[in-house]
């Protein structure tokens, strides 16, 4: 009986240390991006997007983002309809002015293995997942 019980305390002992190692590792995985990585990643793309109710849109669903090379972004957000507007990095930011729906403030983006999470950088709220990015403007946006 008694090493049924030390064998049991020894597994729930490793059992713990083994979720508390995968936590810090999958902390030190997950980075936010710099401001020039935001920009090497997205520039000159078309990224595929999963938005939240805390979206630029305020739609859940799936959009269409072509950021421009001179910071012109398009978007065809959820509903479909098409947006305007211009981007600029701010230090470890992406501040988009939308004509279609001003003040929605600036975005930091979160690279945890190959998933790619977008926030609200004052609310901290996930605003987007990239699902996919292809060169160019691949969906071939216009104003």
């Amino acid at each position: 009986m008694y090493r049924e019980e030390w064998i049991t305390r020894i597994a729930a002992r490793l059992a713990a240390v083994a979720a508390y190692s995968v936590g810090l590792l999958g902390s030190v995985l997950a980075a936010d991006l710099t401001g020039s990585e935001i920009k090497a990643l997205l520039s000159g793309k078309t990224f595929y997007v999963e938005t939240t109710a805390a979206s630029a849109a305020g739609t859940p669903g799936q959009g269409i983002i072509y950021w421009g090379e001179d910071g012109s972004v398009l978007y065809k957000t959820p509903s479909s309809a098409l947006w305007h507007g211009q981007s600029e990095i701010k230090g470890n930011t992406l501040c988009t002015t939308w004509k279609e729906r001003p003040n929605t403030g600036c975005t930091r983006y979160d690279k945890t293995g190959d998933t790619v999470t977008i926030y609200d950088a004052a609310s901290g709220q996930v605003r987007a997942k990239i699902v996919k990015i292809m060169p160019g403007n691949f969906e071939k946006l216009a104003p």
